[in-house]
């Protein structure tokens, strides 16, 4: 038995108005009392007798039944006309005629749809299978639209390596290789640095209204780049001008040659400051500055200076910062040794032992090596600090802490400092006006002093502005300082007393040897686990 849905059909009279029901066959829809009353009353059936008519409609037999007393005008077949949310689709019900009715035709079908403002997509096959077997109260798909096909999002393929984090390997004997770091991208003049592959815009579609339904929006990308490199004239290529090595900061390559001095950076240098890539082959004397925006390469001592590099810094025999020194970096640290030296980088840093130091790195710490200890100092990384050894067992004051961003947490501590040096010249300068006025109201200010009165208002106004700036920046900023629950800090070795260890903003003071040990946040506390 084929399914069909059940229906029903008015027998229109002068004097009385009758319901013919047939019922559902197969797995059909029966027809609920709601659709029967909105028809009777859409066709003008007035007083019905509810009753009657619920239980004529949960027949299971076919049966008629009288309704009303009064009469109805004649109708034709009806067709009523559902748009879907997405406007994709038009959904048809048909209802037959009363008895005294007729049929539709099928210019009448279509004509009906268009009143609708229904236009594209109208199945006439769906419209021929109805008017040649007809089914009633059944949904059928008389309009269907076109989807739209979403496209791609553009996309740029680097020929180099742009990941920062590339670490060097620890050979057998503990030893770190510092030969072979591989992080640094040599490229040769005519090398291809970067493909973009451009997007794919989709394909629109149209609603059943005839209207262009847009694919979702895809992301266009045009090549960027710095000095040393052309593109291609269909826009899709860069090509180094130049041997060097290339960079990626933010969204645009960069490359550069490299500067070389042969010897130490002291006086027969001066300070240097390059656009590209310096290497050192000796070493960097106290009180001069070398400034890169690539990388920095020392093969000799660093002693209290000043380096900054837009990349990496490879100090091959490591700081000697005798506490003069101010190590910074995009990219990452490699050193043989950091002892007495303040360092802050965005990347990781790579070491054989810190003593003494500031160091801060937006990524990981490891000290390793042979000696592979911490001693002294402040050493704060984002994410992980591992070494072999933390402290001393002469109990040297030493402090870790991971779980912020130190950058972020240095530049709140300054503005907070700042908007406190303001609050106390607003302070003192409020004392001055003060007295200042109260001459003035008493008639005995000095005329030289009048334009005091305005100066004074006028900077602590400024200094107002700059305080309510600043504050603002803070509150930026301490948003940003999102505490790292899964950050560590490893002792693979022993971790000694006097140390302070810090994890997501909590800490604790180590006041026993503590072995082979992690210490990791755990809920809102620092658990110290075995490793």
């Amino acid at each position: 038995m084929a399914d069909k849905n059940s229906y029903f059909k008015i027998i229109d009279g002068d004097d009385s108005v009758s319901v013919k029901f047939f019922p559902a066959e197969g797995n059909g829809e029966k027809l609920s009392i709601d659709e029967v009353t909105a028809f009777l009353d859409k066709m003008g059936v007035k007083e019905y007798d509810l009753v009657k008519l619920n239980a004529l409609i949960s027949s299971e037999e076919t049966a008629e039944e009288v309704i009303s007393n009064k009469g109805c005008y004649k109708f034709d077949e009806v067709i009523t006309i559902k748009v879907t949310a997405d406007k994709m689709y038009a959904i048809g019900r048909f209802y037959p005629p009363s008895e005294n009715g007729s049929r539709m035709s099928k210019e009448e079908i279509i004509r009906t749809i268009e009143s609708q403002k229904v236009t594209f997509g109208v199945d006439e096959t769906v419209i021929d299978a109805f008017l040649e077997n007809p089914e009633y109260c059944k949904n059928v798909v008389i309009a269907k639209g076109t989807k739209p096909v979403d496209g791609k999002d553009a996309y740029i393929t680097y020929n180099f390596q742009t990941d920062r984090r590339a670490k060097p390997q620890l050979n057998e004997d503990g030893t770190v290789d510092f030969h072979n770091l591989n992080n640094i991208s040599n490229i040769k003049k005519g090398d291809v640095l970067a493909v973009l592959t451009k997007e794919d815009p989709g394909i629109p579609g149209t609603d059943v209204f005839g209207v262009m339904v847009k694919p979702k929006k895809v992301n266009r990308l045009v090549l960027k780049y710095g000095n040393g490199i052309s593109v291609t004239e269909d826009g899709l290529q860069l090509i180094a001008e130049v041997d060097g090595h290339a960079t990626l900061e933010k969204d645009k390559v960069f490359v550069s040659d490299n500067y070389d001095v042969p010897a130490d950076v002291d006086n027969s240098t001066g300070d240097i400051k390059y656009s590209g890539s310096v290497t050192i082959k000796g070493n960097v004397r106290t009180g001069f500055s070398v400034e890169a925006d690539g990388n920095i390469e020392v093969f000799g001592v660093v002693e209290g200076c000043k380096l900054v590099a837009g990349g990496n810094i490879v100090l091959h025999r490591g700081i000697q910062g005798m506490g003069k020194s101010d190590i910074s970096a995009k990219g990452n640290l490699i050193s043989k040794f950091i002892e007495s030296a303040d360092v802050n980088v965005e990347g990781y840093v790579e070491t054989d032992t810190i003593i003494n130091s500031n160091v801060s790195a937006r990524g990981d710490i490891y000290v390793r090596g042979k000696n592979a200890s911490l001693i002294g100092g402040n050493v704060r990384s984002t994410t992980l600090i591992e070494a072999a050894n933390i402290g001393s067992s002469m109990g040297a004051a030493t402090s870790v802490e991971v779980g912020t961003d130190p950058s972020i947490r240095d530049k709140v501590k300054k503005l907070k400092d700042e908007i406190e040096e303001k609050q106390k010249e607003n302070e003192k300068m409020s004392q001055i006006l003060t007295v200042i006025r109260k001459k003035k109201d008493m008639g005995i200010l000095e005329d030289d002093k009048v334009p005091m009165l305005a100066q004074l208002t006028k900077s602590i106004v400024l200094n107002n502005s700059e305080i309510k700036t600043k504050e603002a920046e803070v509150e930026a900023c301490e948003e940003l300082l999102q505490e790292n629950t899964n950050a560590r800090i490893r002792a693979i070795k022993s971790v000694y007393p006097g140390t302070k260890v810090t994890v997501a903003g909590d800490y604790i003071l180590v006041h026993k040897e503590i072995i082979h040990s992690e210490f990791k946040r755990v809920k809102s506390e620092i658990k110290v686990l075995p490793l």
